[in-house]
């Protein structure tokens, strides 16, 4: 790590098999003052890919949460444990939502202001660095994201919804 601010991809556990979009995240990151950390999620060994442009960190394992804790931006595909786990750690998102409820999760974290989504079928270069730009510049992404956090600890979080859900099948309701 260098301690420059982490920019994390992670496209979930199908989608970080679409290495196209591991070369376009790196090439719209190569001229920011970040370190961009690639987990390939057992789906790939980094020397198998091709040369990506810049000079990313990528690996073929990383430990999602830690690398939550430090991200200053994760880029995802919108799946809901990405999501909620960069709005736990007050994250901003650039989302490239793929499939299922991706695109409506997506739609969410634009609405509330924690991130932009880059709709699959238009991802490119130039409109992920616009994105990517966009949420690392503005502050109103980063306290968004922060506010978020502050809601889902106000709310209880995981042992709020654990507590819900034990009582719903201990009582039927």
């Amino acid at each position: 790590m260098t301690g420059q601010p982490l920019i994390y991809p992670s496209l979930g556990t199908v989608q970080n098999r679409l290495i196209v979009f591991f070369q376009q995240i790196a090439e719209a990151c190569v001229d920011l003052d970040a370190q961009l950390v690639i987990s390939l999620g057992r789906s790939a060994k980094p020397e198998s890919l091709p040369q990506l442009a810049g000079s990313p960190l990528v690996v073929e394992y990383a430990p999602q949460l830690e690398l939550q804790q430090k991200a200053t931006l994760t880029i995802t595909h919108g799946g809901m444990n990405t999501t909620l786990e960069c709005l736990n750690n007050g994250v901003p998102m650039v989302a490239i939502p793929i499939a299922n409820d991706q695109p409506r999760i997506a739609t969410r974290v634009v609405w509330a202001g924690c991130g932009e989504a880059v709709p699959v079928k238009k991802v490119n270069v130039a409109r992920l660095q616009t994105a990517i730009k966009k949420v690392l510049t503005e502050d109103s992404y980063k306290q968004n994201a922060l506010r978020q956090q502050e809601a889902i600890r106000r709310a209880g979080g995981v042992s709020r919804a654990i507590h819900i859900v034990e009582q719903a099948v201990s009582t039927g309701r």
